[in-house]
């Protein structure tokens, strides 16, 4: 008897995300805000008391691991842009970013300086600049397995397909019972002249 393949699970793109790649069990995925580390600073003070001051950082070694990072996933990247494939201007694309990190990452950067390497490193690979990315959806979140990793989803957005954020209402705009009132009488003027 031959041995079928045993592959546990499949993968669905969502079919409002064009392309999607990824990266799994990488480094952390670096930031300019890793770049930097809070001191504990203390200022002494004309009566002899001390105060703590605040905002007072040491710059890290420069580790060029941003740029580590950059050149691997514009290797990822890549492959799901060749060449001609990228998107150029002045089309808008939607792109969705789901990170993997530790507890402890998960504590200490900001959702928004991961997605600023994830959009710095995808300039020219994806996209000719990401002043084209209309909209922007990224999460961070703890790995069960405690690994790192990233899924980014890359659309490019057209009448046919608005993304994710295309599905998106915060709020509707609808005229208030006063101005209706007011429009009222010309609302009937009009339709009288008309007839």
């Amino acid at each position: 008897m031959k041995e079928e393949d045993d592959e546990s699970y499949e993968i669905e793109v969502n079919p409002k995300i064009d392309i999607l790649f990824g990266l799994y069990d990488c480094p952390p995925i670096p930031t300019k805000q890793d770049a930097y580390k809070p001191l504990s600073a203390f200022q002494k003070n004309s009566d002899g008391t001390e105060s703590i001051l605040n905002d007072i950082y040491k710059k890290n070694p420069d580790t060029n691991s941003i740029k580590e990072f950059h050149t691997l996933l514009r290797e990822v990247a890549s492959k799901n842009f060749p060449d001609g494939s990228i998107i150029k201007k002045p089309t808008n694309v939607e792109v969705v970013i789901s990170i993997s990190v530790t507890e402890k990452r998960f504590k200490t950067v900001d959702v928004d300086n991961l997605a600023k390497a994830v959009l710095d490193g995808l300039n020219k690979i994806a996209f000719e600049d990401d002043s084209q990315v209309k909209s922007l959806i990224c999460s961070k979140n703890i790995h069960p397995m405690k690994k790192n990793g990233i899924f980014i989803g890359v659309t490019k957005l057209t009448s046919e397909n608005q993304g994710f954020y295309g599905d998106i209402t915060l709020y509707k705009m609808k005229p208030s019972v006063k101005l209706m009132e007011r429009m009222e009488p010309l609302i009937k003027k009009y339709i009288k002249a008309n007839r």
